[in-house]
């Protein structure tokens, strides 16, 4: 730049040479005649001079313009043992005053002379160092110091500067601004709502559960968690606040203030649960301080234990909605729960609704309701029934299962001990039926082996078949029973004789047809199809003792079915529980017809319930008369099955693999067009007391059948006579 002060650091723009300061050769400029003879100068010339200050104008270093009227001033000639004689810059009045060079250092006393050394000594006129050396403790000139002065810049140029300063700050903050309304706002906006907005489910009400009489199963109520915050009951309240919240909860005073002296934490401790709404509504009178309560759906089974092991249980899941666990509850859960509505909402921090912040809400959809084919009269007198033969012979388990013929309809199902809706042993229990599946052999016999019941067979104590002895329970010499004979007494000699009439093959599609080895149809948790072994796997002695019930496992309702089959003219009728159901607003649609298929003649069904109308009698002359009840025609049939240990603790000993017994009792009244099966099983009885069918399931049966005519108002008959059937054909 032009117009630097004295001291500036380096030459101004008219000073071209590249001169270094005083006592520092360098190159000479075309000016100075660099490229001409040694000592010729050029016109203009003039001999050195002191060095000028530049702070002395007036000094003898000062520039004059020429004189012009004394012509040239004469050039001396170089003097060579001190080196071409600088040129002074030519004058140029008007010009820049020339600078020192950036590195001069300017001598003591501002008079141009060089300072003394500190040895005294002083080199000689004219002397100049020698080329390429410096003086020694010499380095390269020194910068002046900046702070000598002090530079300001253009004004327009600092506003300049911080105009665009200002305007490169103004922009970033506009493109934050447009990245964060414009490309980022979704996100943003949906993280602030995750913030402030709750979704808070709204449970549906579950369905209830009817009886088929009306009476409530299950049904959902709200009911209240008492709760308390002991650090918001006054001082010395304590005792008084625990004497009126036990008097309404039913409580004793010392345990609900002990809960309150010793809380689970400093400030909740549960007092009660499942509190029904009255009892609530009384505590909210008193408005006691720090006793609180929390509103909630529960499931609640009025019936108590008679129905739980049908209808099930329900847990409640985290949003506090009601799911089925086991049984009708589970199996038909999607129907009772209906829809979960959903209400959004602002909070506060700390979790409360902000009031009119305006809310999004779904109504839930409550589920809808079913009525049962159960009788809950009924299925509390089977299940006592159950409970006292269970009680009496030390049995294992006790089921009944009542059913309509004509409309598979589930009347009871009953078990003893009851499981509270853990278990349905009518439906997951297996077991040997024994001598009741004697009537599948004899049906196919009659249809496909050109038997009748008529027909003759001598049984003596034990007959060898399929590699075995084969015994009956109770034998006479010189037994000869008819087909009717061998039901009627039980024969598995006489049933092993009959079977041999039909092929393997037809024998196994009779015991697949009554539904043996398949699905009852019911579709309850852990329902089992029970176990018929395949065809191309019977062992040599497998068609003899399938003949009378043995090496078979099947369940209640599969057994009490066949026996609908038979009390239905030979139509077996898909069993239900499921009456109807009711929507959510009431509305009440009767169940689907359960499907049925033919699986006998209806001849072949008249005439096995003609037979099995003679066991009641047979069972009274060993004076077991539990099929026999006055008014009614019973057909019946007993079982007396034999298996291995359900105990894997206690086996059966390896000469005797089948060591416990099953008993059965299965029967249908035959009046015309309105008839109920009941089937009784009573499972792993006391062998030191009674074990046999009629014994031990006979007196289960006979109270069932008893209470079933009456709650199914089925009409008494006089002069009931079972029509004659030959059974001993000696």
């Amino acid at each position: 730049m032009t117009g630097r002060g004295p001291g500036a650091g380096g030459p101004g723009r008219g000073d071209t040479s590249g001169a270094r300061g005083p006592g520092s050769p360098g190159p000479r400029s075309r000016r100075d005649g660099q490229g001409g003879p040694p000592g010729q100068r050029r016109p203009g010339d003039v001999p050195p001079a002191a060095p000028r200050d530049p702070r002395n104008s007036t000094g003898p270093n000062s520039r004059l313009p020429p004189d012009r009227s004394t012509g040239p001033i004469p050039r001396l000639p170089p003097d060579r043992s001190t080196g071409p004689i600088p040129r002074l810059p030519p004058d140029r009045s008007t010009g820049p005053i020339p600078r020192l060079p950036r590195n001069a250092a300017v001598p003591p006393g501002g008079n141009g002379t060089r300072p003394p050394r500190p040895d005294g000594a002083q080199p000689a006129s004219g002397a100049r160092r020698p080329p390429g050396r410096r003086p020694a403790g010499r380095g390269r000139p020194r910068r002046p110091s900046r702070w000598l002065t002090i530079h300001r810049g253009d004004p327009g140029r600092r506003v300049g500067l911080t105009v665009l300063v200002i305007a490169i700050v103004l922009t970033l903050f506009a493109g934050r601004l447009v990245q964060l309304q414009g490309m980022e706002s979704g996100y943003y906006k949906q993280a602030a709502n995750t913030e402030k907005l709750k979704t808070i489910a709204l449970p549906a009400l579950r369905g209830t559960i009817y009886g088929s009489d009306g009476e409530i199963l299950a049904i959902t109520m709200e009911t209240y968690t008492v709760w308390s915050d002991p650090q918001n009951i006054p001082a010395g309240q304590l005792p008084t606040v625990a004497a009126k919240t036990a008097s309404v909860l039913g409580l004793t005073t010392a345990a609900v203030l002990n809960l309150l002296e010793h809380p689970s934490s400093a400030e909740y401790v549960v007092l009660a649960k499942n509190v029904l709404a009255k009892k609530e509504d009384t505590l909210a009178t008193l408005n006691l301080d720090g006793i609180y309560a929390t509103g909630a759906y529960a499931r609640v089974y009025p019936n108590g234990t008679a129905t739980a092991d049908v209808v099930g249980l329900t847990n409640t899941k985290s949003n506090g909605m009601i799911s089925g666990y086991s049984g009708l509850e589970e199996e038909y859960d999607s129907l009772l729960t209906g829809t979960v509505g959903s209400e959004e909402v602002e909070q506060s921090a700390s979790g409360e609704t902000i009031p009119l912040a305006g809310t999004q809400e779904t109504l839930a959809k409550n589920g809808e309701s079913i009525k049962l084919t159960i009788n809950p009269t009924l299925q509390y007198q089977a299940e006592q029934a159950c409970q006292q033969e269970v009680q009496k012979t030390r049995a294992q388990n006790c089921s009944v299962v009542v059913m309509e013929p004509n409309t598979g309809a589930i009347l009871a199902m009953a078990q003893y001990p009851v499981s509270n809706g853990l278990s349905d042993i009518a439906v997951q229990n297996q077991f040997t039926p024994g001598s009741t599946a004697k009537v599948i052999t004899a049906s196919a016999a009659l249809e496909k082996g050109g038997k009748t019941l008529s027909n003759a067979y001598s049984i003596p104590y034990a007959i060898f078949k399929g590699g075995q002895w084969i015994h009956d329970a109770e034998w006479s010499p010189g037994e000869k029973y008819t087909i009717a004979g061998i039901i009627a007494n039980s024969s598995n000699i006489g049933m092993s004789q009959v079977v041999e009439s039909v092929p393997e093959q037809t024998q196994y599609d009779y015991l697949k047809n009554f539904g043996l080895d398949e699905p009852d149809g019911l579709n309850l948790p852990a329902e089992t199809q029970g176990t018929l072994p395949q065809l191309r796997d019977w062992a040599a002695d497998e068609r003899y003792t399938l003949s009378y019930g043995q090496g078979v496992a099947v369940n209640a309702v599969q057994m009490a079915s066949v026996y609908s089959t038979i009390a239905n003219g030979g139509v077996k009728v898909q069993p239900t529980l499921i009456a109807g159901t009711y929507s959510a607003s009431g509305k009440y649609t009767g169940a689907k017809a359960s499907s049925s298929k033919r699986v006998i003649d209806a001849s072949t069904a008249s005439e096995l319930t003609s037979v099995l109308q003679q066991v009641p009698a047979v069972d009274a002359a060993a004076n077991e008369d539990w099929g026999e009840i006055k008014g009614y025609a019973i057909a019946a049939k007993t079982g007396t099955a034999s298996e291995p240990s359900p105990d894997p603790a206690h086996p059966c000993p390896a000469k005797n693999p089948l060591c416990v017994y099953g008993a059965s009792y299965i029967g249908f009244n035959t009046n015309a067009g309105q008839r109920v099966v009941v089937a009784v099983n009573v499972q792993n009885p006391d062998t030191k007391t009674d074990y046999f069918g009629d014994e031990v399931a006979g007196p289960v049966f006979y109270s069932v059948m008893s209470a079933a005519l009456l709650d199914q108002q089925i009409q008494p008959q006089q002069g009931l006579v079972a029509p004659y059937v030959r059974l001993n054909a000696s």
